[in-house]
C-alpha cells in the first residue's frame, strides 16, 4: 500500500480541476534525462532498472515508475513508510524535474505543505487498516431474531 503521486507537464492552472479536457501534455524527455535530474536532486536513487527506480531510507521509501519507453512521457511515485523527509524528497524530485504531480489522495496538484496533511491522513488510515480487526456483522437471522 502507497501514497501515489502522479507527475506530468500539466497546464499552469491553480487546481486539478482546471485541466481542460483535450489537454495533451509535453513529453519530460528521454527517460535517461529524467533520470539524471532525479539523481542530481537525490544521489542515492537506485535506477539499476531505469523503469522502476528506488529511494530507500530509514522508516520511508520512494518507488520511481517511469514506464519502459525511452521517452518518458509522465512518471508515478509511490511513497511507503512515513516521516516527514518522504515529502522533502518528494518535492526535491519534482522541483528537479521541473514537473507539478498530482496527488491521488486529495486529487490536487502536490505542494509541501498540503502534501505533508495528506500523507498523514493517509498513514492515519493505512495504520487502521492494517492493525483494526474487522468489526462483526450481525447477519439477518440475528438482527431478526435478536441474537
Amino acid at each position: 500500500m502507497s501514497w501515489d503521486l502522479f507527475a506530468q507537464n500539466f497546464p499552469p492552472v491553480a487546481s486539478a480541476e482546471e485541466i481542460p479536457d483535450d489537454f495533451e501534455p509535453q513529453a519530460l524527455g528521454p527517460r535517461s534525462e529524467v533520470i539524471r535530474k532525479i539523481q542530481a536532486a537525490i544521489p542515492d536513487a537506485d535506477f539499476s532498472d531505469p523503469g522502476w527506480g528506488l529511494l530507500e531510507r530509514d522508516g520511508w521509501s520512494i518507488e520511481f515508475n517511469l514506464g519502459d519507453e525511452d521517452q518518458c512521457e509522465s512518471f508515478a511515485l509511490h511513497v511507503r513508510g512515513g516521516g516527514p523527509e518522504a515529502m522533502e524528497a518528494v518535492d526535491a524530485t519534482l522541483s528537479a524535474v521541473g514537473v507539478r504531480a498530482i496527488d491521488a489522495q486529495t486529487g490536487e496538484f502536490f505542494t509541501l505543505e498540503a502534501a505533508r496533511e495528506s500523507f498523514r491522513r493517509w498513514q492515519d488510515y493505512r495504520d487502521r487498516a492494517f492493525t483494526e480487526p474487522p468489526r462483526p456483522v450481525r447477519g439477518f437471522f440475528a438482527r431478526l431474531f435478536g441474537g
